[in-house]
């Protein structure tokens, strides 16, 4: 049965500044023997009572174009996701329902491709969120293509 590594990612941002961002890479390895598909699910939890999950813009894109060798350096892949930190319903790449989904990422067997997460604080984010933190899990779910 093919899974993918990670099944789960967390990434807390805290103390940013309006104007702020931070990117970071996730490299997705499918671990089996036959092809997979997957979705990335999100939910964000705030740390304090200041709700810094609702001001975050998140992108999520692939490896960089210009510079693949150092993934998110210039961070120009493909956009495969720009909005909330948690997204309507969770959803951020695909749809983990059973069978193919507009946006499932497809990987080969033992293949991996490296995901680039930005999440940005706007200018106008106001004085409130200084000093904030969030914490996002970022959820992968996959599933073979074969007969699926």
């Amino acid at each position: 049965m093919p899974t993918t590594s990670p099944t789960t990612a967390l990434i807390t941002y805290s103390n940013m500044q309006p104007g702020d961002s931070v990117t970071n890479s996730i490299t997705v390895t499918n671990s089996g023997n036959v092809q997979l598909r997957y979705a990335i699910s999100s939910s964000a939890t705030n740390a304090d009572s200041k709700a810094l999950k609702d001001q975050l813009v998140l992108t999520v894109k692939t490896v960089d174009v210009t510079t693949p060798g150092t993934p998110c350096n210039d961070f120009d892949g493909t956009q495969l996701y720009t909005g909330d930190l948690d997204s309507t319903a969770g959803k951020l790449v695909g749809d983990n329902t059973q069978g193919s989904q507009a946006g499932d990422r497809t990987l080969a067997s033992s293949a991996n491709e490296t995901l680039c997460f930005r999440a940005s604080l706007p200018l106008a984010t106001g004085n409130t969120y200084q000093g904030a933190t969030t914490t996002a899990t970022f959820t992968f779910d996959s599933e073979q293509t074969a007969n699926n």
